[in-house]
């Protein structure tokens, strides 16, 4: 099976996201290369100081035709506990294949190239696209870029190519999904020996704006206002991460930050909830900082395009999901779905792995999308 090969080097690849991911998207633009696409090759540094590379390939003439969407990052695997093999050397066990990235979403990557390389370039009659960012762990990053940059993803958009991001569905078809949105709120203080009086410690001037997010998030998981019934949970799912620096008990801490986290959705406005959070931060000294905010994506079930991918799929219906992906950026493309091999269960964990048989059926399915929308056109 060469979508097994193909996910094999892939996952050998360790491209966590706090890491280059250039060495990997070298392996892909060869790939892909070799099958004859052309390769626009975006890169950037992101804020560590870390050189990343986006890849946007083409093949085919013509206009339309359908693009591929995947991300060549992962997340961390410090935490790995598979006994039989490392998290970046796979291994095929028990009819799955194990590693990081092997199902978020390298094997999803290996099924669209192994697709595209059982289609003939000489029967296209419209593009098919294969495109990989970087950074979508992260904050998509990779994708902003994109979407800033990209000549071939202005085609797309100008064209009305359709899209297929090929995160893990277990190869149904989503028409949905949250988005994020990330605050952080800054106290400081002043360091000092812990045993003397001449430390502030900026705790005590954050601790009453934690008070308040409490209040918030408790709004939020009342009023229906900022819930929608489609999801579930239907909320925004608010998290709060605390830090501190130094993070010494013989110090006193000088920095204290809150990192507010919300899942947004579709027919949800969260403006009031940023407004109240901004007017609260002005009124206790604090600093604020809206990191990012993705949008969700929404498509409409009924449409054309969703109905003509249930149908290759074999689905009955398409589907919402609460995590969000890379078409929160590039909501652009207008005709745009999430669908893709292996269970978002298996994803992020310190065992990871993909079903062979997943792997085969998606690149079956991959095949038909490409053929149908880059063949018939």
């Amino acid at each position: 099976m060469r979508a097994l090969e193909f996910a094999q080097q892939l996952v050998a690849f360790d491209s966590v996201s706090r890491k280059s991911n250039i060495d990997v998207s070298d392996y892909v633009s060869n790939v892909l290369k070799q099958l004859q696409f052309d390769v626009e090759r975006l890169e950037y540094t992101d804020d560590q100081g870390v050189r990343k590379a986006n890849l946007v390939a083409k093949r085919g003439k013509g206009v339309g035709g359908i693009a591929y969407f995947a991300h060549t990052d992962v997340v961390p695997a410090d935490d790995w506990s598979v006994d039989f093999c490392g998290a970046f050397s796979p291994v095929v066990k028990d009819e799955r294949l194990w590693g990081r990235g092997s199902c978020d979403m390298k094997g999803s990557l290996a099924c669209a190239l192994a697709a595209a390389s059982e289609i003939d370039p000489q029967q296209q009659t419209a593009p098919i696209y294969i495109v990989c960012s970087a950074d979508e762990e992260v904050g998509m990053s990779g994708a902003r870029h994109i979407n800033q940059f990209s000549k071939l993803f202005d085609e797309m958009v100008r064209n009305e190519t359709v899209g297929i991001i090929g995160e893990p569905t277990e190869l149904r078809v989503v028409h949905a999904h949250k988005g994020g949105c990330r605050v952080e709120i800054t106290a400081h203080g002043k360091s000092a020996h812990s045993s003397t009086k001449d430390g502030i410690n900026a705790n005590w001037q954050l601790i009453p704006m934690l008070a308040r997010l409490r209040e918030m998030q408790l709004l939020t998981e009342r009023e229906s206002v900022y819930q929608n019934s489609e999801f579930d949970p239907p909320t925004l799912s608010g998290n709060i991460v605390i830090t501190n620096q130094p993070l010494a008990a013989n110090v006193t801490t000088s920095l204290a930050r809150a990192a507010w986290f919300l899942r947004t959705m579709p027919k949800v406005n969260i403006q009031p909830l940023l407004q109240q959070v901004r007017e609260s931060c002005e009124e206790l000294g604090l600093d604020c900082d809206l990191r990012y905010s993705i949008d969700p994506l929404w498509v409409d079930p009924a449409s054309p395009y969703v109905q003509q991918v249930l149908a290759l799929a074999g689905c009955a219906k398409s589907e919402v999901v609460c995590y969000a992906t890379d078409g929160g950026v590039l909501r652009r493309l207008k005709n745009l779905v999430v669908c893709g091999p292996g269970s978002i269960e298996q994803a992020h964990r310190s065992d990871e792995w993909i079903s062979l048989d997943q792997l085969e059926k998606g690149t079956a399915l991959y095949r038909r999308f490409f053929e149908y929308w880059g063949v018939r056109g």
